[in-house]
Parts: C-alpha cells; sequence; structure tokens
C-alpha cells in the first residue's frame, strides 16, 4: 500500500497537467465553429461601414457630441437667463460708479 501511494503522490502533477492539457487541445480544435456567413457577399454589402453611424462618426462619436452641445447649451441658458433679467451687468442708471463683478468687461 505505501509503495501505491507514493507513486500516486509522484503522479499527481503529471495528471493534472495531462488533464489539463488534453482539455485545452479540445477546446482549441473543435470549441469554435467559424461562421462563413460574416464573410458572403451579401453580408458585406448590406452593412459596408457597420462600425460608422454618420458619414464620418461611429455612435460612441455621436454621443459624445450630444452630450458636449447639451453641456454648453445648459451653461449657457444661465447666462441668457441672466441677460433676460438685466442682472449680467449693472444698472448704468445709478448716478455712483459701479464695479463690474464678472471680472468680464463691458
Amino acid at each position: 500500500m505505501e509503495l501505491n501511494e507514493s507513486i500516486m503522490r509522484t503522479n499527481h502533477p503529471i495528471i493534472i497537467s495531462a488533464a489539463l492539457l488534453g482539455a485545452t487541445t479540445i477546446l482549441a480544435l473543435g470549441g469554435c465553429k467559424s461562421s462563413t456567413d460574416h464573410y458572403s457577399y451579401k453580408a458585406i454589402t448590406t452593412d459596408l461601414t457597420p462600425e460608422l453611424q454618420g458619414l464620418a462618426e461611429r455612435p460612441v462619436d455621436i454621443d459624445t457630441n450630444i452630450a458636449v452641445v447639451e453641456n454648453v447649451n445648459w451653461r449657457l441658458m444661465w447666462g441668457d437667463l441672466g441677460r433676460v433679467w438685466f442682472m449680467d451687468r449693472p444698472s448704468i442708471l445709478s448716478p455712483f460708479p459701479t464695479v463690474s463683478t464678472s471680472g468680464q468687461p463691458h
């Protein structure tokens, strides 16, 4: 019994390595089935530029542009509201000199 147990202890890493090598070989040789439909004439001609949504932009580029434009529009809106309510500069009706609070020259 002692001899059999010592053989199993020394062969244990070899058995695991062989099993992993066999599983890797099986997966590499037969794990994935390639489809020739992706390279057919019809598949290519139905969508010549699959990564583009516009003439020269990917969907992520279009989403980024929309986010930037929305951000700028919201910030510009606050400036527009200040001009609508005449809060963008001090009144010129005051007889006293006023200082620009925004730091922007008028």
